[in-house]
């Protein structure tokens, strides 16, 4: 279990279709990603690029009329997608834990904040009666800065910030093997989402969780991951360790990204914009889907895909400049 250097998930060739009045859309489309135990990865892009659909597949948690088409989910040596929903509710909470971006819409509104921690606890934890449950769960908001007094208010009661803490303590409630944060800040306002993320960083640390951290934002992937995964238009276009993709991005898209975030400790800067908007998933260009976009657009580029490569050590790349 402790070591570090076991791939826990590896996702193959996993394409997600959703079938709408308008067409196909392929919002996932042959994604592979590979996490080893204890390792933080973060997935970035645009809004609408698939990247929380990718989460929820994992889980395969895909609201209709979304379905998994192909590829597979390796976890822990067993592919979920040929998992049944039996096998996969044991996994969901227990094996594997979500933190949603809205917990006001994730939580039960009639239901106080213990009995959410306490009714995890005893779904999957037979062996425990509902007076260590409690227990379990006054121990668990206390780590994470909520009064244990507070667990008999309800999810109106507690402010955004407080909610996602509750939200976090759902999700170690049952120490999962694999947690994903689907942009746990998004709600927050910047002091409380400087607050969840020295949280998060603080529980990685203490709990050695492996988590996949899916956000837009480029600033909040930095401070927490180990490694990011950027998506374009259902696929992903870059994996590297964060300092390296940091440091020199290689996709033009990766590029742009990080070049239309602030840097308060340079005196004078520019803001560069990236031309255009996000393609249509129900008619992608043609070739490489970031061609109508790019400054180093060539002719091959609008007539073939390229393929994800590995041009430096561990630093992957869909680009044809390389």
């Amino acid at each position: 279990m402790n070591d570090t250097n076991k791939i826990i998930l590896k996702i193959k060739d996993l394409e997600v279709l959703y079938a709408t009045r308008m067409g196909l859309v392929k919002a996932v489309d042959k994604v592979d990603l590979e996490l080893k135990r204890g390792q933080t990865l973060g997935l970035v892009g645009e809004s609408g690029c698939g990247k929380s659909t990718l989460g929820f597949s994992i889980l395969r948690l895909i609201p209709p009329p979304g379905r998994i088409i192909g590829g597979e989910i390796i976890f822990d040596s067993a592919d979920l997608v040929k998992k049944t929903e039996k096998e996969m509710r044991n996994i969901r909470g227990k094996r594997i834990s979500m933190i949603f971006q809205d917990p006001m819409t994730c939580l039960n509104p009639l239901m106080r904040i213990g009995d959410h921690i306490v009714e995890t606890i005893l779904t999957h934890e037979k062996k425990l009666n509902k007076k260590d449950a409690i227990k379990i769960a006054e121990d668990l908001v206390v780590k994470l800065g909520i009064s244990k007094l507070r667990l008999d208010d309800y999810p109106h009661q507690f402010s955004g910030g407080m909610r996602q803490r509750a939200m976090i303590s759902l999700a170690l409630a049952l120490n999962s093997d694999l947690i994903i944060a689907d942009e746990p800040t998004t709600s927050l306002d910047v002091i409380v989402e400087a607050q969840i993320l020295d949280l998060l960083k603080e529980l990685r640390s203490s709990y050695k969780l492996t988590i996949i951290l899916i956000t837009h934002n480029m600033g909040v992937v930095s401070e927490l991951v180990d490694r990011i995964a950027i998506m374009y238009a259902g696929k992903i276009v870059e994996i590297a360790d964060c300092f390296p993709l940091f440091e020199k991005p290689l996709h033009p898209y990766t590029v742009g990204l990080l070049k239309s975030i602030p840097n308060i400790s340079l005196e004078k800067q520019e803001l560069e914009i990236m031309p255009g908007s996000p393609p249509d998933l129900i008619n992608l260009p043609t070739g490489c889907r970031f061609h109508p976009r790019c400054k180093n657009v060539m002719k091959k580029c609008s007539l073939y895909e390229p393929p994800l490569k590995e041009v430096k050590e561990n630093h992957l790349v869909r680009c044809w400049l390389y």
